[in-house]
């Protein structure tokens, strides 16, 4: 923790030297933001549900995904793409000779402050879319909603580190990158709408849409004790996986120094 508080201390520093990338930020979030709004709307005005989704219900998923992108965009995403880089030019030495985890380093020694914006809108459309299911809503649904975005997220991160490990084999990774960007867009509506080859795509390949689906089920009211349980399980399976991938891969890493 006192890691950590020195990483956003340092990087809200840096930050803070380019103020206009804060408003510049804020104001691709509310774009991206009106944007699926403008989409949910054109939907809605047709219909009262999707694949068996209320328009409210959708508003807390769409929440739970701007919640996701911007823990991606604050922390994940400006740490990670620093390793492709390091192991190009052999600086990866630096992280590695520190008295600290090498893997808890590159996930979080970068902090991008002003993109937790989107987390607070994301939040923000969360608290709106329970006040709209106020009479749905309990302790358990609740804690359903915290605890499957939180499982999620752990995921999603064990997914990221895996694919970024691959950097000491394949040194151009990059637009593998870019593909997850681009499938991860489909998180923004529930995984009942796509087809089958799909919604397997993105739930046990490329796990980006259980990130944001599953917590708006959980919230919903769909999600029962056990499925939670299995969640919970995949969830520090894949922690695990990914964590002694990361070992076996800084054990193939040819250094600056070697």
């Amino acid at each position: 923790m006192r890691l950590l508080g020195v990483f956003f201390k340092i990087s809200f520093q840096d930050d803070a030297a380019y103020r206009g990338e804060f408003w510049m930020r804020l104001a691709a979030t509310l774009y991206s933001l009106a944007g699926a709004f403008v989409g949910i709307w054109i939907f809605f005005s047709h219909t009262d549900r999707i694949a068996g989704w209320t328009v409210d219900e959708v508003v807390i998923l769409l929440g739970a995904f701007h919640i996701v992108a911007g823990v991606i965009r604050t922390v994940l995403g400006p740490s990670f793409e620093r390793i492709v880089e390091e192991v190009r030019e052999g600086t990866l030495d630096f992280v590695l000779t520190k008295p600290a985890s090498s893997q808890f380093l590159v996930s979080f020694r970068r902090i991008v402050s002003a993109a937790a914006m989107e987390c607070l809108m994301g939040a923000g459309l969360v608290g709106y879319g329970i006040s709209r299911l106020s009479q749905q809503t309990g302790l358990y649904t609740a804690f359903a909603f915290a605890f499957a975005l939180a499982c999620g997220l752990a995921v999603l991160y064990s997914f990221w580190l895996f694919l970024n490990t691959l950097v000491f084999w394949f040194v151009r990774i990059d637009n593998v990158t870019q593909i997850f960007w681009a499938l991860f867009e489909a998180g923004r509506y529930p995984l009942d709408i796509y087809p089958g080859w799909l919604r397997v795509l993105v739930t046990y390949i490329v796990p980006v849409g259980v990130v944001t689906t599953f917590p708006a089920q959980g919230i919903a009211g769909r999600l029962a004790p056990a499925s939670l349980l299995w969640y919970a399980a995949a969830a520090a399976l894949s922690l695990y996986i990914s964590s002694r991938f990361w070992r076996f891969g800084v054990a193939h890493y040819t250094s600056a120094s070697s």
